[in-house]
């Protein structure tokens, strides 16, 4: 009973360890990635009606094509980040974000800043919701 009982104690934390720690976006695993350079965001960004169309393709769910749409843009961000003047005094504290990229459109990198991957943040660069950002492709990299 008592090999058992440990056999079952080992199996369990070791089902624990290979449980996924990342980021699940649009039920799959996201990976994370690395921005080397704050200063290719664009924060207020426009998708192309042909970006859109790659975003769905990619996504397959418009209601999430739309959420980052809506919330990567500078004015639905945390307030240390949500102004150009603002984001230009932390750049080196944006670089600490967990990103997770969730797609591309063109030359662009969407990446996903889930709050719940950045409670390491300063309590004013934590995202209160949905939090996406689009960078030029060249300044995201494998983590």
């Amino acid at each position: 009973m008592k090999y058992t009982s440990r056999l079952l104690i080992i199996l369990l934390v070791f089902i624990a360890s290979c449980s996924p720690k990342g980021f699940m976006f649009n039920g799959k695993s996201a990976q994370q990635v690395k921005v080397t350079d704050i200063g290719e965001l664009f924060s207020t960004y426009n998708f192309s009606s042909e970006e859109k169309q790659q975003l769905n393709n990619q996504i397959k769910n418009t209601d999430l094509v739309n959420e980052i749409i809506t919330y990567a843009k500078e004015d639905a961000w945390p307030d240390a980040i949500n102004t150009l003047d603002e984001r230009l005094k932390v750049r080196p504290t944006m670089l600490k974000y967990n990103f997770y990229k969730i797609a591309t459109a063109g030359t662009k990198t969407i990446v996903a800043v889930p709050a719940d991957k950045n409670k390491h943040m300063p309590s004013g660069f934590v995202p209160k919701g949905p939090m996406y950002m689009v960078f030029a492709s060249k300044a995201v990299i494998s983590k």
